[in-house]
């Protein structure tokens, strides 16, 4: 993608933004970004936006201000990676002292995405952004798990829910747990556990949506042992939950793409040969999101000889590049930009089965999970029995027409800005 033409498709900020991605991943000489930034005046403010709701912020950052940035914009990016790098180093830290809280007590935990993925395949705990701790676990262990975090000052988001449907019932029908706490700054720490690699709403048919609890791999963070899963694990992790849960709405998905690629560096024939590769390849058209990466970084990673898709790819990319142009107050709040928001979504997630049969399941379950109440029904309308609790499937259209559910979080988002305002008046 030629940067004259990106620049006259997507505007100079979101050009700029893509150029330091590919001045880190070594495509493209620095020289060219500093050229580029002196041809004409630069909006800072949109780039800063830009980085931010693609959330390639640490890594974009350490490459714009190799540029030297004019004041302010110097300070402001040097005083926001710092700030960034902290909370990475603390999430870290925090991250694997569960895993080793969990594990001495004879429980599964894995660190899931966020560290495991900085360190496999960036090197550096503070160049990918991530906002929760993820953790792999055992489902059948939740109940124990939910109890002994409970004990360690985490406060469980949704144990009135598990409790009501039965632990076991909860962990079929769900994917992931919530819990969080405060942090010695007094700023929330969320925290996430899983057991499927993705939704089984998604329609994933003979796929095998269970994780590895298996590690070949032993990392050490700041003096203690973190287990792993092996490269290709990971690899797998992140391609589906971000390409496929996301839509491939973040340059920071095809940023991870990419660096998994620069790190597996598979041939052609590995594509065919190793099971995780071929999965990938011939049920979620990795092809496709393999080229998407080429063509927004200017890589020359091999592609999968099967299902290979340039129409996709080229889809892929416009996506990444095209979603984070719309601001959040561009999103109306209303029943109607809420279901254009997620049936766009549907078909964003939809591009990612090659095969027509795996689509139309696809759709078909996620018709059915519109209808499935969720913790936010059972809080609202607090059923007394199961048999009231089923009814909730026909509630929950009628509710969502009337009070939908906001796909940004504003509501959440305005919670957290106040109480980040609150601390800093604090100290002022």
């Amino acid at each position: 993608m030629d940067i004259s033409q990106l620049e006259a498709t997507y505007g100079r900020p979101t050009s700029i933004v893509l150029l330091a991605c590919r001045v880190y991943l070594g495509t493209v000489p620095l020289d060219s970004l500093v050229s580029y930034l002196h041809q004409a005046p630069v909006d800072w403010k949109e780039v800063r936006r830009l980085c931010k709701s693609h959330r390639i912020t640490p890594v974009a950052y350490r490459v714009l201000l190799r540029c030297t940035p004019p004041s302010p914009w110097a300070d402001i990016l040097k005083n926001e990676l710092k700030r960034m790098a902290i909370h990475s180093m603390e999430k870290a830290k925090e991250t694997t002292r569960l895993v080793s809280l969990l594990r001495s007590n004879g429980l599964v935990a894995f660190p899931y995405k966020g560290l495991a993925f900085s360190l496999l395949f960036y090197g550096d705990i503070g160049l990918r952004e991530s906002g929760d701790i993820d953790l792999i676990i055992d489902p059948s262990e939740l109940p124990l798990v939910n109890e002994l975090l409970k004990a360690d000052g985490y406060d469980p988001d949704e144990e009135d829910f598990a409790q009501f449907l039965g632990w076991e019932h909860f962990t079929l029908t769900r994917r992931g747990y919530n819990l969080k706490k405060l942090d010695r700054r007094n700023l929330p720490i969320h925290l996430e556990l899983h057991w499927r690699v993705i939704y089984d709403y998604f329609g994933v048919g003979k796929f095998d949506n269970r994780f590895s609890y298996e590690t070949s791999e032993q990392l050490s963070v700041y003096d203690q042992p973190l287990p792993v899963q092996d490269d290709f694990q990971q690899f797998k992790y992140l391609y589906l939950h971000h390409s496929l849960h996301d839509g491939h709405a973040y340059l920071k998905t095809a940023l991870d793409i990419a660096m998994g690629l620069k790190k597996l560096n598979p041939s052609p024939t590995e594509y065919t040969t190793h099971p995780i590769l071929r999965e990938l390849s011939d049920h979620f058209s990795l092809a496709a999101a393999v080229e998407a990466s080429n063509l927004l970084f200017g890589s020359s990673y091999a592609l999968p000889p099967m299902r290979q898709n340039s129409q996709l790819a080229s889809t892929l990319a416009n996506t990444t590049l095209w979603d984070k142009s719309l601001r959040p107050e561009d999103v109306g709040t209303g029943f109607r930009s809420y279901f254009r928001f997620h049936t766009a979504l549907i078909r964003k997630r939809a591009n990612f089965y090659p095969e027509l049969s795996r689509k139309i399941q696809f759709y078909f379950q996620n018709l059915v999970h519109f209808f499935q109440p969720n913790v936010a029904d059972y809080r609202r309308f607090s059923p007394k029995s199961f048999f009231q609790y089923q009814l909730l499937w026909v509630i929950r259209p009628f509710r969502q027409l009337i009070i939908p559910t906001d796909p940004l979080q504003r509501e959440e988002r305005a919670q957290r800005r106040s109480q980040l305002h609150q601390i800093h008046k604090e100290k002022v």
